[in-house]
């Protein structure tokens, strides 16, 4: 049975780095965000789902998602995120299942950023928490997404704080300093974890 590490992390934290340097270990990777976008595409197996709840209003002429229109809907109706998020987050999480099913391999890493809020957690043998000075994340997502502070600021307030993080996760692991020194500490992390685990 392959044995799952959760990996968490607020935005512009290195999440996404960490999860690089498991890959380079030959550790299976399984992006939460990747099905949740998948989720809303026409070959998914919730897309029609999604369309009864926002009706035909919610759908482009070529038959995709218009998916600026459910951002308003959900954003104005805290009911219909909660039902999106209804359809959406069981979708994900068979699809993970299914994909770490499938993997072959003694552990998977599932990349989830809202690992604790969703409750996804339960699924792992352990969690790592990506943790970095809010203004150091709030420079990088402004330099890697091209947005404003305040809209940065509000994904952060979204989230849950990397105090909360630091005291649910297994591990934590900081990225404040070089990309190299990072690597360097992951690279020591995920031998523990494996020494651990397997």
């Amino acid at each position: 049975m392959t044995r799952i590490i959760g990996i968490t992390g607020g935005i512009g934290s290195g999440k996404s780095t960490l999860a690089q340097c498991f890959s380079e270990h030959l550790i299976p990777v399984i992006d939460a965000d990747e099905i949740a976008r998948f989720a809303l595409t026409p070959e998914s197996g919730c897309f029609s789902e999604i369309v009864d709840l926002f009706g035909g209003e919610a759908l482009k002429p070529d038959g995709t998602l218009d998916r600026a229109y459910i951002a308003a809907k959900v954003f104005a109706d805290k009911s219909a995120l909660s039902a999106l998020n209804g359809i959406v987050h069981p979708y994900v999480i068979r699809e993970m299942i299914a994909r770490t099913g499938a993997c072959g391999s003694p552990l998977a890493v599932w990349d989830v950023p809202l690992l604790f809020e969703s409750g996804v957690d339960a699924f792992c043998a352990c969690t790592v928490a990506v943790l970095c000075d809010e203004e150091i994340r709030i420079a990088r997502t402004m330099r890697r997404d091209g947005a404003d502070e305040e809209q940065v600021r509000a994904r952060i307030r979204a989230q849950i704080s990397d105090e909360k993080r630091a005291e649910l996760a297994t591990y934590t692991i900081r990225n404040e300093g070089t990309l190299e020194a990072f690597i360097e500490e992951a690279n020591a992390l995920i031998g523990q974890i494996r020494e651990e685990l397997e």
